[in-house]
């Protein structure tokens, strides 16, 4: 099986290269594992993932995303991990006199245009042992931005607008490059700050890190069922 599996930064993959070292040399000759860093951000992330999906011949049996983020919800405390089934862009659309709206609300674009479903984008099955393997982490809605949020209005709006219980910089980035290039994907994140906690001494960079390894383990051994 072909795996990509892709971070924004080179302490979450590396994550996965521990999740892929634990494993035994037979289980390991079963899977063809191949790394990316995507950079931070959404541009970086369809640039780099574009590339590799269509620069690869022989393709992908699944693409992952992996990497720590925020959390707007006590649903995932710090340390938690969240499979994500629902991406929004957070800051795509138009500061107006009502507040933010998105390109959907001021009807510059259908909410189902492709790949679009109700202007969410939307996770996709996978295989049976891979959703029962899975089914350990709570699934989760997630909202992108390219400004991490920092003050409480910007919070509220966001969980108004969106009603997230993760946030970060690159997932919608990711389920869209992967729904349009129809490849299986899957992302995960481990939490490791409150949103809107700007003071990272109370964030659990650590922790997260570790929860995310345990997540990769499980999710490669899925595979090998």
């Amino acid at each position: 099986m072909r795996i990509l599996i892709t971070a924004a930064e080179e302490e979450e993959l590396i994550t996965a290269k521990q999740a892929y070292n634990s494993l035994t040399p037979v289980e390991k000759s079963e899977l063809s594992v191949t790394y990316m860093l995507t950079g931070i951000g959404s541009v970086s992330t369809s640039y780099r993932l574009t590339k590799i999906l269509n620069s690869t011949p022989e393709g992908f049996d699944l693409v992952v995303n992996i990497g720590i983020a925020g959390s707007f919800s006590q649903e995932f405390p710090i340390g938690s991990v969240a499979r994500v089934e629902k991406e929004y862009f957070g800051d795509l659309g138009f500061e107006t006199l009502f507040g933010f709206e998105t390109l959907f609300d001021y009807n510059i674009l259908d909410a189902d245009t492709i790949p679009y479903k109700g202007g969410a984008l939307n996770t996709v099955d996978l295989s049976a042992e891979i959703e029962k393997s899975m089914d350990v982490y709570r699934r989760a809605t997630a909202v992108t931005v390219q400004t991490v949020s920092g003050l409480p209005e910007k919070t509220l709006q966001l969980k108004r607008d969106f009603h997230p219980q993760i946030e970060s910089m690159e997932g919608a980035a990711f389920f869209y490059v992967c729904l349009l290039e129809k490849v299986p994907f899957i992302e995960l994140r481990s939490v490791s700050n409150e949103v809107g906690e700007r003071n990272r001494k109370n964030w659990n960079i650590p922790m997260a890190l570790d929860s995310l390894t345990e997540a990769n383990k499980c999710l490669l051994k899925s595979l090998l069922a």
